[in-house]
């Protein structure tokens, strides 16, 4: 792993639990995983545990994967402070995920993998399909515009780094609903929507 330490490592290092509470309708993809019987859920990208929580606490079982040990270090305290356990995993999701082909029932991921340029979105999409059992269901939301107030350079098409600000220099890939859609043709795609005013768009997608 890079020995740079990510921009997320180091605001968790300075701002501890970051995102105490779960993203909007979380209690919508707890009810949808329910409905497919899914019992075991990783979160890719679990920050300081707000998920992977939460999950466990409604009865899965919840894995968690981040690049920032600071940040798994922060869940695992989360989790043993709840009285629940989880699995933790410290990886990068712009290389191979450490879990074993189709070793999971559903993913859930919150703006995470848009973070790089689109080679590496685009592994990431392969891998939480690799690790998914088939008939397991992907829940993924990306980036759809940059944020307002921030000055960006494009490095690719739909791909920015912003220059200041507590994520410069980290590539933010900014997804249209049609480009989203085409990035998952491998999977079962059933719903795409739009959420928070344009800035976030969701993927709930199954692997056949």
């Amino acid at each position: 792993m890079n020995s740079i330490p990510h921009p997320w490592e180091e605001i968790y290092k300075r701002e501890g639990r970051v995102f105490p509470e779960p993203f909007p309708r979380f209690r919508e993809v707890v009810e949808t995983f329910r409905l497919h019987d899914c019992s075991i859920i990783l979160d890719v990208g679990c920050g300081s545990g707000r998920h992977v929580v939460q999950l466990a606490k409604q009865g899965f079982r919840s894995l968690g994967l981040d690049i920032s040990p600071t940040a798994l270090s922060l869940a695992q305290a989360w989790m043993r402070q709840e009285g629940h356990e989880a699995s933790f995993a410290l990886a990068d999701t712009r290389q191979p995920l450490p879990f074993r082909d189709g070793s999971v029932e559903g993913v859930l991921s919150t703006q995470v993998i848009h973070h790089a340029r689109i080679t590496a979105v685009r592994k990431a999409i392969r891998e939480i399909r690799r690790v998914l059992e088939p008939g397991g269901l992907a829940f993924v939301t990306v980036s759809g515009r940059k944020d307002a107030g921030l000055e960006f350079e494009e490095i690719e098409p739909g791909t920015f780094v912003p220059i200041a600000g507590p994520e410069a220099g980290l590539p933010h890939h900014i997804f249209t609903v049609e480009e989203l859609r085409a990035e998952f043709e491998d999977y079962q795609i059933l719903d795409v929507s739009v959420r928070a005013e344009g800035a976030v768009l969701a993927v709930l997608a199954r692997k056949p």
